[in-house]
């Protein structure tokens, strides 16, 4: 009998030592995760006065999706202590479940939407008001600066968390960066940006064969574009998740107005609404042109680079790939990087930019790189825009839909030379007009001074002023140009 005693014993001793080892994650996610966020006691104090905050059981019981995606976000971390500190968090709970933890624990995989920043979303959404970083990582210039006092601030390398670059499409276009879409009216850029917003929330339709995206919530600012008429039917032709797609209005000031969005001043506003989101994968501003005021000049380089500098921060903060789509300028002797509109800060801040053009001998779009410094600058895609028929409420709606044909090596340069252009440089200028012109009257100095930064001479726009039917009117000692042609439409797409 004392045998069966002592073998009882050991079995449940067993059973207990079993029940306190952490499953391990895969090794190659557990590298993943540790290239982010020291393990330091620093660090694990911060964790653990943020879970603070937090409750693990949710507000309603029938769903505990937060819960388990705070467990996940701890296990991002990547931490040996990891476990028992979501261990203990979790117990705290009501509801709590040993075998529905460790589930959840094991079930974690990185890359697919929750990252440790999930965190302070959660935390912030419980009335948290601290820290939105950990303190080893979250601000390493600040804290420098507070140990060197006044002069250049510098931090060496090593105190530098390496970390990999992940993507929306693979080699392509990158999450945490800015990137570019130019093309002239009628290719589909706009479309493209639609197609990568149905990718960024459901996962699928990337240009990539089986390529899968990590998934979360979208933002969109596309001032040229009705939201209603246009954007929520291509986003439901698309795919798109829509409740996940949150389309910008304006921006509510103290006197509640809500008044147009201004990248010069609103990025704040930008910034708050991706952190309150706390999942957001994709930015698109459809034109950035659009969201500018008078005081910035984007023929400028010093203006274009004050502009995405906060960009910068926030797809870095967010994770987000902040896309902007852009129109190209009518010169015929430019090389593709030269054809995007306005600065050429506009391509050098971001990091891969694309450009839509379509061969007219073959009748085939296609969409190349200009440029591309993290991934693969030679991986292009063919494309074409399907017609698509939605059944709603209010009948059938007619909208229209990208379809990725394949990959393409073929560069951009080539395919703009193919481009049969006969147009002369007095029509060019003729067509440069009537976009400067198109939204509403502007100073003829203005206009003029962007024609030069596009190669165009005073005098050839004087020309090309005389075909248009533009009336000038004297305001002081300046002249303002408006355009009375109404016929003068810009392509849908």
């Amino acid at each position: 009998m004392s045998a069966i005693i002592e073998s009882n014993r050991f079995i449940e001793a067993v059973k207990a030592l079993h029940e306190k080892i952490p499953p391990k994650l895969p090794i190659k996610e557990q590298y993943f995760a540790q290239t982010k966020v020291p393990e330091t006691p620093q660090n694990i104090e911060f964790l653990k006065e943020v879970l603070k905050h937090l409750d693990p059981d949710p507000t309603d019981h029938g769903t505990r999706t937060n819960w388990r995606d705070q467990i996940w976000a701890i296990a991002d971390l990547g931490w040996t202590c990891g476990y028992e500190i979501a261990l203990e968090y979790s117990k705290r709970g009501d509801l709590f479940n040993k075998n529905d933890f460790d589930g959840v624990w094991g079930s974690f995989q990185p890359k697919k939407g929750i990252t440790f920043r999930s965190l302070f979303h959660f935390a912030a959404q419980a009335g948290y008001k601290g820290l939105r970083n950990f303190p080893d990582i979250s601000t390493p210039a600040i804290q420098a600066k507070l140990k060197m006092g006044n002069g250049l601030v510098t931090i060496s390398a090593d105190k530098i968390a390496a970390e990999p670059v992940n993507w929306l499409v693979e080699n392509c276009f990158p999450l945490g960066m800015i990137g570019v879409i130019g093309g002239d009216p009628g290719m589909g850029k706009s479309q493209i940006a639609i197609k990568l917003a149905a990718l960024a929330t459901s996962g699928l339709g990337s240009p990539l064969p089986n390529g899968v995206s990590p998934t979360g919530s979208v933002i969109i600012l596309a001032n040229e574009d009705d939201a209603a008429r246009t954007i929520r039917p291509r986003l439901e032709a698309a795919g798109a998740i829509l409740n996940k797609v949150h389309i910008v209005q304006g921006v509510a000031k103290e006197d509640e107005e809500i008044e147009p969005f201004q990248l010069d001043y609103d990025v704040a506003s930008l910034r708050s609404r991706a952190e309150q989101l706390g999942d957001v994968r994709l930015i698109i501003i459809d034109p950035p042109n659009a969201y500018i005021s008078g005081k910035s000049n984007t023929h400028k380089d010093s203006d274009v680079r004050k502009l995405l500098s906060p960009l910068q921060s926030l797809a870095i903060d967010t994770g987000a790939l902040i896309l902007l789509v852009v129109h190209l300028n009518k010169r015929s002797d430019a090389n593709a990087q030269q054809k995007f509109n306005g600065s050429t800060a506009w391509i050098a801040v971001c990091r891969v930019a694309y450009i839509v053009a379509e061969d007219e001998d073959e009748g085939i779009r296609y969409m190349v790189p200009v440029k591309n410094n993290i991934g693969d600058d030679r991986m292009g895609f063919t494309y074409e825009i399907q017609e698509k028929i939605l059944n709603s409420e209010n009948g059938e709606i007619k909208t229209s839909s990208i379809k990725w044909l394949g990959k393409t090596d073929r560069r951009a340069d080539e395919i703009l030379s193919k481009k049969r252009n006969q147009t002369t440089v007095i029509e060019h200028a003729r067509e440069f007009i009537q976009e400067e012109l198109f939204k509403g009257p502007k100073y003829a100095n203005e206009v003029i001074e962007n024609a030069k930064n596009l190669g165009f001479s005073k005098s050839t726009i004087n020309r090309a002023k005389k075909a248009l039917d533009i009336e000038s009117t004297k305001e002081g000692k300046n002249w303002k140009w408006v355009l009375k042609d109404s016929s003068y439409k810009p392509s849908p797409f």
